[in-house]
């Protein structure tokens, strides 16, 4: 191989790599548009994607408004998640079920109010209940705070507080996502109970005060504070499905990572078995390869992205091995080329679908290629393999050849110009 063909086949090898980069892009955007237009399609029917209930206070008015917090607060919180899929795009949905009980201590002034400020943005309440000691109450209902007057009697009194209603993605309680002040949590006891296995927790959040435990259909978080001040929230985020748009998108963008590998370990073929390849079968590889993602980007939206993955697949190693029988053989095509493109392609691409161990199998099998490849080539002279060949002496034209002689007169027959 001359050095002008390397550098033929480098700049194939970057403009294929400028293609999937385009490509890739054109996935994020489509994904991140259709995202944004069915988000809020999906918030007026399931609520915000950060349902946050903010915790109850007493307020005084008789004395300037001034506030006080619940000597006790027992709560309860149920949920209900689905993943609902919608306009080729899964979203994380719940049904949360609050109950929360708060002793309050009232004074003797009196004009005292328990008020609890209902999660904003969501698209409905169902059996809301709130009572005092018992009783039905009649709360104040005038604004999206619920507030219940204390009698004045120097004495504790327990208001609960129950609703249901959805959300999306994650459940907070504390502050609000906004806000900067400090909460006060005293005899504190939330419990949250799940019907799914994956539990976890917000970025940032409270963790509970001890591991969960499984529960008869999920998974049980309790947090337990006897004396807590905080700026952060208490939560539970709830697992998601993973869409179809991003991964086929970040195999667009690292795909020339796997054709680098694939392009090395067949030029290390070639040479070993010194078969003669031109940029131009390197051209229709990459084509081939390209040919995996651009359908994926397409099939996706059509049907099941597993399935969508092992069609485009199958078709990208029939369209290389298929070509590649014509140029070097059967023997060649499927032994080398298709087995060097399910690894570097398929194994590659397939590796996005393992969340969080994508970035160490593509080392792994990175350097168990590099270990083969040096093996292979230790004792491979390069110098001999990219020398100039040799400029050979034109071979001297073949001289015209001589008209043949006039032939001799017959005997007897007097010379020309004599009688």
């Amino acid at each position: 191989m001359t050095a002008w063909r390397f550098f033929v086949i480098i700049m194939i090898f970057c403009t294929v790599g400028v293609a999937w980069l385009i490509l890739g892009g054109t996935i994020e955007y489509r994904t991140s548009d259709l995202k944004t237009t069915l988000s809020r399609e999906v918030d007026s029917l399931w609520g915000p994607a950060e349902l946050t209930q903010e915790p109850p206070f007493v307020t005084r008015a008789v004395q300037g408004h001034l506030t006080s917090d619940p000597v006790r607060s027992e709560i309860q919180v149920q949920f209900d998640h689905e993943n609902r899929y919608k306009g080729l795009l899964w979203f994380s949905t719940y049904t949360v079920r609050f109950s929360g009980s708060y002793t309050v201590l009232s004074h003797k002034e009196g004009g005292e109010r328990f008020v609890f400020r209902l999660p904003p943005n969501v698209p409905f309440l169902e059996s809301l209940s709130v009572k005092l000691d018992g009783a039905q109450a009649l709360a104040d209902r005038a604004t999206p705070d619920l507030a219940v007057e204390l009698p004045p009697d120097e004495k504790e009194h327990i208001i609960t507080v129950e609703y249901q209603t959805r959300g999306r993605d994650r459940w907070l309680y504390g502050p609000a996502p906004d806000a900067k002040t400090t909460v006060y949590l005293k005899g504190f006891c939330l419990t949250a109970t799940t019907n799914f296995r994956d539990i976890d927790y917000p970025k940032g959040s409270v963790s509970p005060s001890k591991a969960a435990e499984p529960s008869d259909r999920g998974m049980k978080a309790a947090w337990k504070f006897d004396d807590y001040r905080t700026r952060q929230g208490i939560g539970i985020e709830m697992p998601a499905r993973q869409n179809a748009g991003p991964i086929a998108a970040r195999m667009a963008f690292y795909a020339p990572v796997s054709l680098f590998f694939f392009y090395t370990v067949m030029f290390t073929i070639i040479i070993l078995k010194k078969v003669p390849l031109h940029p131009m079968h390197y051209l229709f590889i990459s084509a081939g390869f390209f040919a995996f993602h651009i359908l994926m980007a397409y099939l996706v939206d059509k049907i099941g992205i597993h399935e969508a993955f092992w069609i485009c697949a199958a078709v990208s190693v029939f369209l290389v091995t298929s070509y590649m029988r014509l140029v070097a053989g059967a023997r060649f095509a499927i032994l080398y080329v298709g087995l060097a493109q399910l690894v570097y392609l398929i194994g590659f691409s397939y590796a996005f679908f393992w969340t969080g161990w994508t970035g160490l199998t593509v080392v792994i099998v990175a350097i168990i290629t590099l270990f083969v490849l040096m093996q292979a080539t230790g004792r491979i002279d390069w110098n001999e393999v990219f020398r100039k060949p040799p400029v050979l002496p034109a071979a001297p034209r073949p001289s015209a050849p001589a008209p043949p002689a006039p032939p001799a007169p017959p005997s007897g027959t007097p010379p020309a110009g004599k009688v």
